[in-house]
């Protein structure tokens, strides 16, 4: 580095860039879909460096070339060489014209002059005392890609704070929450404090304007009570008055997450959810947690629902970190998503089109829907508890626009469980990859 600036000249002065360079640059970038000119200025730019740093005060293609070989960079457009016309072809008397022209002439002379360099300080050596012989390696530097960004995967979504495409129905105008108020040209959904109030400020001159008008078609000025005419006037609107309500996005979409606490400690559970979350964040679709023991339960007998209008809302990632409960009511769990997506997909104007239902479980469902109902177990329990669950799953199954997906805890015991599940739920099945030894907490 020290040798790089000595080598500069005291008033730092780039090198001018020639015709040949920037043609020779066009020779190294393709043109394709995401094409930038960019990648054009920034060879340039490490040419013009690379021949301040030589010296020199002009960029040929050389320097071009140069820079391109320091990132890796080769030629994508071979150059062009010129045809000769006939006359030179004929004509094999007459000496070749040189193909490098004054500008490299003068580069090839700058390059010529040596400058002194100075003498190396010469240390001693000293000899080992064991000698061992090496099997000589050749030494291969790769450089790395110059465009990285060509070859990177996509980590998120494209255009994120932008709201998806309509895929069902257009919603009408007056559905939604209220989040503010907009300009519009349209007379549905008006705002109406907000349309007077923006109307209000321009009163004195459209009076005054209005006035003028009268003037102008011929009524005398000592005739036109100005004074009644303004109050028989009253609020005078124009287009540009008016303002909409600006309403949230209604959700098309949901999805419903049925969660048994009682079986996730042997599985990677978290990693088989990211495909339904990135979904429903994709489609900004709403969320419908039923969570079935967990150990913050207000009731253990009975499963919990926690609703939100996103994914990111706070309390959905909050349920997810909570520990295993004593009971496993699977059975009131479905029974509570059944009756959330009845009212979601057939009540109100802004009914969801269309449900994707997840059941994380191993079948094992220990309380019976009844108990769930009245808050206590009457003994003999039996089987109830997986029966019941196994009725209401196939009541879920008669609804339309659900698509449903059991994740499979694989349980070590009744295994056979989750799959007659899927089988009322009339959905797929998917295995939840266990966790090995090393991987299980103690």
């Amino acid at each position: 580095m020290s040798q790089w600036l000595e080598a500069l000249p005291n008033e730092q002065s780039c090198p001018e860039i020639t015709q040949s360079a920037q043609k020779r640059v066009l020779e190294y970038t393709a043109v394709t879909a995401d094409y930038s000119v960019r990648r054009e200025l920034a060879l340039l730019q490490l040419a013009q460096a690379h021949t301040q740093l030589k010296g020199l005060e002009q960029v040929v293609a050389k320097q071009v070339d140069e820079a391109a070989t320091l990132i890796g960079l080769t030629v994508v457009r071979p150059e062009r060489k010129p045809s000769k016309p006939k006359s030179e072809r004929a004509s094999k008397s007459l000496p070749d014209i040189d193909p490098t022209g004054p500008e490299e002439e003068d580069e090839e002379f700058e390059e010529s002059i040596e400058q002194p360099k100075a003498k190396p300080v010469q240390e001693p050596v000293y000899a080992p005392d064991k000698t061992e012989a090496l099997a000589p390696e050749p030494v291969v530097l790769e450089i790395a890609n110059p465009y990285p960004e060509d070859s990177t995967p996509i980590e998120r979504e494209a255009a994120s704070l932008r709201l998806p495409l309509r895929r069902f129905k257009n919603m009408a105008a007056g559905h939604g929450a209220i989040v503010g108020v907009e300009p519009t040209k349209t007379p549905q959904d008006l705002a109406i404090v907000s349309t007077v109030l923006e109307a209000a400020k321009y009163q004195p001159m459209r009076h005054k304007l209005l006035l003028k008008q009268q003037e102008a078609k011929g009524a005398q000025p000592h005739l036109v009570n100005r004074e009644r005419l303004i109050s028989n006037q009253g609020l005078i609107l124009h287009t540009t008055d008016l303002r909409r309500y600006r309403r949230a996005v209604v959700p098309e979409q949901m999805l419903a997450l049925v969660l048994d606490y009682t079986c996730l400690q042997d599985c990677k559970w978290q990693e088989s959810l990211i495909p339904y979350w990135q979904w429903a964040y994709e489609e900004r679709a709403s969320v419908c947690l039923i969570r079935v023991g967990a150990a913050n339960a207000r009731h253990e007998l009975q499963a919990e629902k926690i609703t939100a209008d996103k994914v990111l809302v706070p309390k959905i990632r909050l349920s997810l970190e909570i520990g295993r409960g004593r009971a496993t009511p699977l059975a009131h769990g479905l029974d509570l998503v059944l009756q959330t997506l009845r009212h979601a997909l057939q009540h109100g104007r802004t009914a969801v089109q269309q449900a994707v239902l997840v059941v994380m479980t191993d079948g094992r469902g220990n309380v019976p829907l009844e108990a769930s109902r009245i808050g206590c177990i009457t003994p003999p329990v039996g089987r109830r508890g997986v029966e019941d669950a196994l009725q209401v799953a196939q009541q879920i199954s008669g609804l339309q626009q659900v698509k449903s997906v059991v994740l499979n805890t694989q349980p070590k015991h009744c295994t056979a469980l989750p799959v007659k599940l899927a089988q009322a739920l009339g959905a797929r099945i998917a295995e939840v990859t266990p966790l090995q030894r090393w991987e299980v907490e103690e």
